[in-house]
């Protein structure tokens, strides 16, 4: 599977399911299918932007 389909389903269940999908990482998405970086920055990047704490079981936000 391509890294734009990839994306597009994951934005998509995440959206089904009530999570909210912020422009900033919809931007990061578009950079990461460009290749211009890898999965694992797209991870970090939305962390970091997120400050997600792995104690957090809240709702997932992107």
């Amino acid at each position: 599977m391509d890294r734009k389909r990839i994306m597009e389903e994951a934005i998509h269940s995440g959206e089904m399911e009530g999570a909210y999908v912020s422009a900033e990482f919809r931007s990061d998405a578009e950079q990461y299918v460009k290749g211009d970086f890898t999965i694992e920055e797209l991870m970090t990047r939305t962390k970091r932007r997120w400050k997600v704490d792995k104690s957090d079981t809240g709702a997932a936000h992107v």
